[in-house]
């Protein structure tokens, strides 16, 4: 500091200059996915499980139908089928929402790599979900395959790395399992003989054991993605 001749004080030419002041720097919206993807690893491994026990469950029931008939009560096959619904639904719900969420995270960080290279906002990543028929098939598709794309073409001359397999694999199997599963509840609902009600049981075994593998290919395609967004 100096005094100047008229008493004031004034900085020295060697001290430091404050800077001005403003607005805080803007946080960045990109986010690594991968602590989604662990937690996604272990919920769609229950879900996988939980799905094997369901189509085991109903196996069990197909084969001693002739036994018990379509009683459901304790100490019945029925009542196995029962135990395996409810954890199947315990399962998926939590699943569900974390894969919302990592969904709508990738998304995100897909628009900070390249700005307008996907149509719509990323608010799409989540709504999607609550339209009915497309909105869990088609529409999710799309949306992981703009994603895949642009995260992928941060690692330019990895094609081995960068195919978009995985994505196909998991919307194909999805998408497989929940046409299985409507086409089982829909032959149930309208069985008039045992022999049909039987034939409804082990169609929604197979309907499970499609969903366990669409679990597995899901693995898969959250591992690979958010791999590929985490990649420096």
């Amino acid at each position: 500091m100096s005094r100047t001749r008229g008493g004031s004080l004034v900085m020295s030419a060697g001290s430091a200059r404050l800077s001005p002041l403003g607005a805080p720097p803007a946080r960045s919206l990109l986010r690594s996915p991968k602590g989604l993807a662990t937690a996604l690893t272990v919920l769609l491994g229950l879900c996988g499980a939980t799905r094997l026990l369901s189509a085991a469950a109903g196996v069990n029931r197909y084969r001693t139908l002739d036994s018990y008939g379509l009683a459901t009560g304790l100490g019945h096959p029925g009542t196995l089928v029962t135990i395996s619904a409810s954890l199947v639904m315990m399962a998926m719900v939590p699943t569900a929402v974390v894969f919302i969420v990592w969904f709508h995270r990738v998304r995100v960080n897909a628009g900070v790599y390249a700005r307008g290279a996907i149509r719509g906002g990323a608010g799409w990543a989540i709504g999607v979900w609550f339209i009915p028929v497309v909105g869990w098939t088609v529409l999710p598709c799309l949306i992981a395959m703009k994603v895949w794309s642009v995260s992928a073409s941060r690692l330019p001359g990895k094609a081995a790395l960068t195919s978009p397999a995985p994505v196909f694999t998991w919307a194909g199997t999805f998408g497989a399992a929940l046409l299985a599963s409507g086409g089982a509840n829909w032959f149930a609902g309208r069985a008039a003989s045992d022999d049909a009600v039987g034939d409804a049981i082990l169609l929604a075994a197979g309907s499970d054991l499609v969903y366990a593998v669409a679990a597995v290919s899901a693995v898969f395609f959250v591992r690979r993605l958010s791999a590929l967004q985490s990649a420096g």
